[in-house]
């Protein structure tokens, strides 16, 4: 590469079924950020979402995402709930597999092969051979004329709940079968610096050893059932996708919830992280054992220190993830939403009238003795002694 050539990008979609919805939002961030590849490769879902964002299809891909259901994906009895659509599933597997004409119907109403094909975009897939498993990675010149819309089915046949696709008397089964992340096809493709979107799919990821810079994409909550096709999940993984793209280019904070990074918000990040401390100090000097509070933060695994307690303590009182705050929106949200009545019960904990019995509890009870920690670095007076 030339000392002042931009290095080649090359956006890398892994399968996940439903879970797919995600990655709109991630290319709606990229989008934004002006972060625009030159390859794109992808697996399974990510290479039917790959190909329309190859086409500049976002408005296409959204609305599909936002409007299907699993019925309109797959042969499935009229009504089914989830428990249903898995012995349904376990039924259909017996049998060989499920129909998925409706997917194929999609597929033929939004990709225009030869729109692909004269895109700036190189676009690439991997699927396997049924016999033998041979895997095929295939940059989209390496495919037939005609062929592609067979081919990308052949990426997201999901053997044995999904047909193996038959291409010209041969079977292919789902990308995944292979790598589910096909960064070494984006490498042999040209790409010199890789965004990883990961949907924690079934199948075989390869670990990445292109050595590239590498922006990896991940959401911190479940993305739903792969076979569970829902406009609501569809809607709110979108905005997750959105978010967590954000954060990973550092425009965002937190790591749960997306957090605004600006002077006033981190200074307010800042203060609340000291006001927590000092409240969790002075109980621990009067209650050692109300330590375990530090336990259920670990276990929450957030990577921003000074958010993680609240962030943990938002997670655990349900405060919807698919938003943006400010850590002051954030601290209104656990608000609204906590039990105050059950958290209140720990308060003689922190006015020093509290007996061993209260201790015991609040060490049996690490998640809820996290929140009132939380609670009461929000609302308790600046006067009380714990200084901003």
């Amino acid at each position: 590469m030339a000392q002042n050539e931009t290095p080649k990008k090359a956006l890398v979609l892994a399968g996940g079924g439903a879970r797919g919805s995600y990655q709109v939002g991630v290319w709606r961030a990229l989008t934004e950020l002006g972060w625009h590849p030159q390859i794109i490769t992808g697996t399974s879902v990510g290479s039917l979402n790959g190909a329309m964002f190859a086409l500049d299809l976002y408005e296409t891909a959204r609305d599909m995402w936002t409007s299907i259901r699993s019925q309109d994906v797959m042969e499935l009895p009229e009504e089914t709930n989830l428990t249903e659509l898995h012995q349904f599933l376990r039924d259909i597997v017996r049998e060989g597999g499920m129909d998925v004409t409706p997917l194929e119907e999609i597929v033929e109403r939004v990709l225009d092969e030869d729109a692909l094909r004269a895109s700036p975009i190189r676009f690439g897939l991997v699927t396997v051979e049924k016999r033998g498993l041979k895997p095929r990675e295939l940059p989209l010149e390496e495919i037939p004329q005609g062929k592609v819309k067979d081919y990308l089915l052949a990426s997201a046949a999901c053997f044995p709940a999904l047909r193996a696709k038959q291409i010209d008397g041969v079977q292919f089964l789902d990308g995944g079968y292979r790598d589910n992340m096909p960064t070494a096809l984006a490498q042999k493709m040209g790409a010199e610096e890789l965004v990883c979107v990961d949907l924690e799919g079934v199948g075989i990821t390869l670990p990445n050893r292109t050595g590239l810079p590498t922006t990896m994409v991940r959401s911190y909550w479940e993305l739903g059932d792969i076979l569970h096709f829902d406009p609501d999940t569809a809607k709110r993984n979108i905005e997750l996708g959105y978010y967590d793209t954000l954060r990973a280019f550092g425009r965002l904070r937190g790591c749960a919830y997306a957090i605004a990074k600006s002077g006033a918000s981190d200074a307010d990040a800042a203060a609340f992280r000291k006001r927590f401390d000092a409240v969790q100090k002075a109980v621990k000097a009067k209650y050692p054992v109300t330590l375990t509070a530090d336990l259920a933060l670990r276990l929450a695994n957030m990577k921003d220190a000074e958010t993680a307690p609240l962030e943990a303590a938002a997670e655990d009182v349900g405060v919807d993830p698919a938003h943006y705050y400010t850590v002051e929106q954030l601290g209104r949200a656990f608000l609204e939403q906590c039990d105050r009545s059950r958290i209140e019960s720990f308060a003689p904990l922190f006015d020093g009238s509290g007996n061993a019995a209260q201790a015991a509890w609040a060490a049996l009870l690490p998640n809820t003795f996290l929140q009132a920690l939380v609670y009461r670095t929000l609302t308790a007076p600046v006067e009380e002694g714990v200084e901003p």
